[in-house]
């Protein structure tokens, strides 16, 4: 396997950035800055401060949305308030990253935009443009992003080191990320977790009966879960209620009820005599249904309830003639006779009960059907109201035995009986109080119980005075409906009440019991008689559970089984993995530290690796000598373990195929030694590799060197600077000679050496000359003089040059910063000591104040 064919390292296409473009962000201002990176290398040369670093997050920001100085700069994350749009803009103003791009598709632009800075724990908000349609990630247009903190391919100074310093969980997690062996992490990680979730998992709740049972020596063995293999669960319940009390002569050993039935009365029995403490529980019977409706719910009507039955049954009484009810059989019997019994009638006929002659017209014939018609109806209703009577009255009854039955025994003990018991509370250690307040709780429910049986009773002998009347066809009296509705509410509330109470007593009862079961228990010598019985009561509940149980056990070691093939996996992977990546690591370690006798050794997993990897060196006496291998953050100094930051960082873009690589001073000052491996060896290994490079750096020697050594590739040079920090800072291009010669003299300026410093007075003193000839030429075309150019001034020195550059000056103190800067650079030109380096650095100062007052272009 090759090192690039690791992960998603093919990219479709060869991206190149063909410009940035910063807005508002960090120390940019409200005017847009833009940068071409159309080069292979670019190199952006800035002092401390100036907003060389803030460019370079600018590309982190565009890439992730976020910074990875808030997560690795140390502090809390409230400290980074604010710190992405420029201190000096208002909110109203939008900062933006865009960077321009080719691919196999022509051009594009991606653009980041702020709508919320950091605030708080809170992290910021931005929108993502891909040709101005907004996108979810960099990803979404061919950028490919690793895992935080280091997402995007940008290498800041105070990320440097991350890899060396990093804890080691985190160092882990970085290198299984590049390495792309995470998705088998995370499987790993999910199934260890749905283990540790199984295995940690709350038994139901009649299992935890069942095992607590089972810690009982008396009961161990005869509930071993493995009998189960050759018994059923009924059979070691039945065996364990055998060994607790033996089956009676004449039973079946082997029943499971009757087994249940003998230890109930024998547990009851026991316990009784020692405390009878369950008489303080209310019974558990459920409460009986009412079949028929007292009475509809207020503001509804319910034609099915009794009193809307009674009031349709009094209508019908109402309409119906008294002497037709008397009269009732006798018309019965006339209609039934043959005569009458025709369909139809269209003459007089004579009376079949007292034979008048002509006695029945087709008119009376008619009324006396209507009247014996009207009169059904009316019982019918009668009947109807009679049963729904003799109903609810039956159902009244069963609610009266239900209530009667609810009290707990012990609201009828003695006084004697109640002071028995509290004694024998004590003796067992249990609380009087807990005992008191359950007693107290059965007491109300009696007194509940007694008011809803007397409630129950008035209404049920309501009803049945209703029934003569109902079966003589009475009316019943509004005053004997309403007060059914009054009985109705009455009882409702007494119900709702009592059974609030029951609740409570319930509730009480627990507490007691709970308090002192144990102790009983041990005292009747009965212990887990109760669970013993529970669970052969619930016997087909228990072995369901055993089962369920069983196959989740089974579930669960056939995970674990898993687990240990995927993790020998990952440990394969990983070893094979890790050595590519060490090999990549030590290659961009000897092209910056060649011919050293310590050298990066490899990245090893500490213990089982799961978690931990640490990164080791070779220590060898000589050349040819064998090494001692030991912990790089043990043994390396600074400027290696920062080579080593470096070295991880390149293998990781290189194994990534990140197409731009940007670094931001990728080699400390403190380094001089390395500055040259650098920008001779890795820069071209970075070119060979078809990579766009862009270094930001504060070193003018470091710049120059890339410039020197690179400029045959057309190389991109810039210099960014922070004149006012309202307007933000600013990228000038240093393809000219000012600019060129400026770098040149901060990289020696400062330093004590004579013929550095003598150089530097030198590059001085020429920019000073290109500054006053691009003032002149500026003067002149702004009078018109659009020929002037610099072939106008060729050869003519500083001392030609300042009598007519002074003539424009635009402040009081330019003549004489003209006169200081001819005085001091002309002792750099002569047989005479060059300039202090203080002296340089105002020199240098002078020049950068007159060129922005003028405002010309010196490219």
């Amino acid at each position: 396997m090759g090192v690039c064919s690791l992960g998603r390292k093919n990219w479709r296409f060869r991206v190149r950035i063909s410009y940035l473009e910063v807005c508002g962000f960090r120390s940019y201002g409200q005017g847009p800055e833009r940068i071409d990176l159309t080069s292979p290398l670019t190199v952006i040369y800035g002092d401390n401060s100036q907003g060389k670093t803030s460019l370079v997050e600018s590309f982190e920001f565009l890439y992730s949305g976020t910074t990875s100085r808030r997560i690795l700069g140390g502090g809390s994350l409230g400290e980074f308030d604010g710190a992405l749009r420029n201190a000096h803009l208002t909110n109203t103003h939008m900062p933006y990253v865009e960077i321009g791009f080719t691919d196999k598709g022509g051009l594009h632009t991606l653009r980041r935009e702020l709508e919320k800075d950091y605030q708080g724990a809170s992290d910021c908000v931005s929108t993502l443009f891909l040709d101005n349609v907004r996108i979810d990630s960099a990803e979404d247009a061919g950028f490919h992003l690793s895992d935080p903190p280091l997402s995007a391919p940008v290498l800041l100074e105070h990320a440097l080191r991350y890899v060396v310093s990093a804890k080691p969980g985190d160092r882990s997690d970085y290198f299984k990320a590049i390495l792309e062996v995470t998705d088998l992490e995370i499987v790993r990680a999910e199934i260890s977790s749905l283990i540790s979730e199984r295995e940690n998992a709350e038994n139901s709740p009649i299992i935890r009966q069942y095992n607590m049972l089972r810690e009982l020596p008396a009961f161990k063995s005869l509930l071993n879960p493995e009998l189960l293999n050759s018994h059923t669960i009924t059979t070691l319940l039945v065996n364990a209620l055998n060994s607790v009390l033996p089956a009676w002569p004449g039973d079946q050993e082997s029943d499971l009820p009757s087994a249940i039935h003998r230890v109930r009365n024998e547990l009851a029995k026991r316990q009784d005599s020692v405390l009878p403490l369950h008489d303080l529980q209310p019974s558990v019977a459920p409460r009986p249904d009412l079949r028929v409706r007292a009475a509809p719910s207020p503001g509804q009507e319910d034609p099915n309830s009794l009193t809307s039955q009674l009031a349709e049954y009094n209508l019908l009484v109402k309409s119906t003639d008294g002497t037709v009810t008397d009269l009732l059989p006798l018309l019965r019997v006339a209609l039934d006779t043959p005569v009458l019994n025709q369909e139809r009638h269209d003459h007089s006929i004579d009376c079949p009960l007292c034979e008048t002659s002509e006695a029945l017209t087709p008119d009376r014939v008619s009324a006396i059907r209507q009247k014996v018609a009207s009169h059904d109806g009316l019982t019918k209703s009668s009947s109807a109201v009679a049963g729904a009577v003799s109903l609810l009255t039956n159902d009244i009854e069963a609610l009266q035995l239900w209530a009667s039955q609810l009290t707990p025994r012990s609201a009828f003990w003695t006084e004697e009986e109640r002071t028995k018991a509290l004694e024998s509370v004590s003796q067992l250690d249990g609380n009087p109080d807990l005992f008191s307040a359950a007693i107290e709780r059965a007491d109300i429910v009696g007194e509940k119980a007694a008011k809803t049986v007397h409630q129950l009773t008035q209404l049920n002998e309501h009803l049945r005075a209703l029934e003569p009347r109902v079966r003589l066809l009475k009316e019943i009296a509004i005053d004997d409906v309403d007060k059914i509705f009054a009985f109705r509410q009455l009882i409702l509330e007494s119900l709702e009440d009592l059974i609030a109470k029951v609740d409570e007593s319930k509730s009480a009862a627990a507490l007691s019991i709970t308090d002192i079961s144990t102790q009983l228990s041990a005292r009747s010598k009965t212990d887990g008689w109760s669970t013993l019985l529970y669970l052969a009561e619930h016997s087909q509940e228990l072995s369901e559970a055993l089962q369920e149980n069983s196959r989740a056990g089974n579930a669960t070691a056939r995970l674990k089984d898993s687990n240990k093939k995927i993790l020998a996996a990952i440990r394969s992977v990983l070893d094979q993995r890790l050595a590519l990546m060490a090999d990549e690591i030590k290659k961009w370690w000897l092209l910056i530290r060649p011919d050293e006798l310590t050298t990066f050794n490899r990245i090893a997993r500490r213990g089982s690796g799961n978690r931990y990897l640490d990164l080791t060196a070779t220590l060898t006496p000589e050349p040819s000598g064998d090494g001692v291998v030991r912990n790089a953050l043990a043994v390396l100094s600074n400027s290696q373990l920062n080579a080593l930051g470096l070295a991880a960082f390149l293998a990781r873009c290189q194994l990534l195929n990140s197409p731009l690589i940007v670094l931001d001073d990728p080699v400390p000052g403190s380094d001089r030694e390395h500055k040259l491996t650098f920008a001779q060896n890795i820069v071209s290994m970075l070119f060979e590799s078809d990579r766009q490079v862009i270094v930001a750096t504060h070193d003018a020697e470091l710049a120059r060197t890339l410039q020197t050594l690179h400029q045959h590739r057309g190389i991109g040079e810039y210099c960014i600077t922070l004149l006012d920090p309202k307007e933000g800072s600013k990228i000038i291009r240093t393809g000219d000679d000012f600019e060129r010669l400026m770098l040149d003299a901060s990289s020696q300026m400062g330093s004590p050496l004579i013929e550095n410093r003598r150089a530097a007075g030198n590059s001085l003193r020429i920019a000073t000359e290109r500054l006053a000839k691009n003032i002149l030429i500026a003067a002149r075309q702004c009078a018109g003089d659009t020929s002037a150019s610099l072939s106008d001034y060729e050869g003519k020195n500083l001392s030609y040059l300042r009598p007519a550059v002074i003539a424009h000056a635009k402040a009081p103190n330019e003549p004489g910063q003209w006169a200081t800067l001819a005085r001091t650079l002309n002792d750099a030109d002569h047989d005479s000591d060059p300039p202090l380096p203080a002296e340089l650095k105002t020199c240098h100062d002078m020049l950068r104040d007159i060129k922005k007052r003028h405002g010309v272009r010196t490219q």
